[in-house]
This record gives C-alpha cells, sequence and structure tokens, in this order.
C-alpha cells in the first residue's frame, strides 16, 4: 500500500485541503499561503459558493474544507451542515471578515472545528491548520 509504504520511509501523507472562496484575491492569498509548506498541504481544489463546495466535497474527499461564510447560491452555513451530514470526520475552517460572536457561534453551531478572521497571518493560518490536523490525526480518512 502506497500509504504504508510512505510511512515506512519516515514520509508524512500531505493534507489535502479544499478552498470555499468567493472572492479571487482570497483564493488566490490563501492558494500563496499554503504553497509556502507545499510539501505539507496540498490544494485539492477550489470552490466559489456553498453549492459546489458541497460538490467538491464529495467529489475530492480532502482532509480540511477553508470556508467563507457569505457566498451566493448557498452560504457557507448550510455548506458546512451539508458537508457535516456526509462527513461527520472532516475539519472545516471557517475563514470570514465577519469576526462577530454570532457568527462564530453559528459557524461552530452547524458543525465548523475553527474560525480564523480576515485579515490573519502565515502564522495564524498554519497554527490552526495544524491544530485541526493533530485533532483529526494524522494518517487521515483511510486509517479509520
Amino acid at each position: 500500500m502506497r500509504k504504508n509504504e510512505r510511512k515506512d520511509r519516515g514520509e508524512r501523507r500531505k493534507i489535502r485541503i479544499l478552498i470555499v472562496e468567493d472572492a479571487a484575491y482570497m483564493r488566490e492569498m490563501l492558494e500563496e499561503m499554503l504553497n509556502q509548506q507545499r510539501d505539507r498541504y496540498e490544494i485539492v481544489g477550489f470552490a466559489v459558493n456553498g453549492r459546489e463546495a458541497v460538490e467538491k466535497y464529495k467529489e475530492l474527499k480532502p482532509d480540511i474544507v477553508t470556508m467563507d461564510l457569505v457566498m451566493e447560491v448557498m452560504d457557507g452555513i448550510q455548506a458546512i451542515k451539508e458537508i457535516r451530514k456526509y462527513d461527520k470526520r472532516v475539519k472545516i475552517l471557517v475563514i470570514t471578515a465577519l469576526g462577530t460572536p454570532e457568527y462564530e457561534k453559528a459557524s461552530l453551531e452547524a458543525g465548523a472545528d475553527a474560525c480564523l478572521w480576515k485579515p490573519f497571518t502565515v502564522k495564524n493560518l498554519f497554527e490552526v491548520l495544524e491544530r485541526l490536523v493533530e485533532e483529526r490525526g494524522e494518517c487521515g480518512k483511510g486509517e479509520e
């Protein structure tokens, strides 16, 4: 098995991330940030609204989803709920400019695992991602 071969060689499996963000500049910024650690993180796809996020999640099955809240078609809260119906184990990181206690509460109640308010730093992003990876377990879904 490929996963076991990697483990035997001491390599870590890349953490697969789906970026859900309607603003092109934010998608590009997240991509640039994550590419700073491309040996650790792999962007497997992008979605620009909640409906597309749910479809892409089912297709790509990433380890972590970054989720914007305010989007056309389906908002982030509804997308989180839909993804959670499909997979209870995925880690969802809300990244939003709506940094109010009400939005944080709504996000967490919907099933998000963490919230990161815009603007944020690369350091903030990687700290939260690593915490989510630790909570999820390094090896990912294949070893449930």
